[in-house]
């Protein structure tokens, strides 16, 4: 465990890595860029969450995306930065978390981080994300046939049955009409 240290000097973030109920110590940002690095181009569900210390949950939203990238900036305080790749208007942002736990002991259950933030009157919010593999495991890329327009789509249909008929090739009539 370690405690991460911004400008001002004041404690920002505490990194919590277990792996085989032993504890590492990481220290720098470029170490926190590299741990978050392993979500780029991946798959990853993602849990938001708050609620008060007693714990009653105010709210909770979970949502999986495919990460573009992310951005680490430590100015005025920590922030994180999770960028979608297929969806330019969709990111999370993580304002300075007070702890984050990284998980990667449980077998077949992939990487994980948690990022914990605090707040006056009792009140945690939590982010969970969790890699759920490559951007290609799962997620179809659009055929080329997909990507055309109808317009497009038809045109090209007429083509094929009309090369199939000059061709020679039987019993494929023209599409009239489509």
């Amino acid at each position: 465990m370690t405690i991460f240290y911004g400008r001002t000097g004041e404690r920002r973030l505490k990194i919590i890595y277990t792996r085989g109920n032993r504890t590492e110590t990481l220290a720098s940002i470029s170490t926190l860029r590299k741990i978050m690095g392993r979500f780029v181009r991946h798959r990853v569900f993602y849990e938001v969450s708050s609620r008060n210390k007693r714990g009653h949950e105010f709210f909770s939203t979970k949502n999986t995306f495919v990460v573009g990238s992310i951005e680490v900036v430590n100015r005025d305080y920590l922030t994180i930065t999770i960028f979608d790749a297929h969806n330019s208007t969709h990111s999370i942002e993580i304002l300075n978390p007070s702890a984050m736990r990284i998980y990667d002991e449980t077998m077949g259950k992939g990487f994980a981080v948690s990022f914990l933030s605090e707040s006056p009157g009792d009140v945690e919010s939590r982010c969970y994300l969790r890699d759920e593999g490559d951007e290609g495991d799962g997620i179809e890329e659009k055929s080329e046939l997909e990507k055309i327009t109808l317009p497009r789509l038809f045109e090209y249909l007429q083509e094929i049955t009309h090369v199939q008929g000059i061709g020679g090739i039987r019993g494929a009539p023209p599409l009239a009409g489509v």
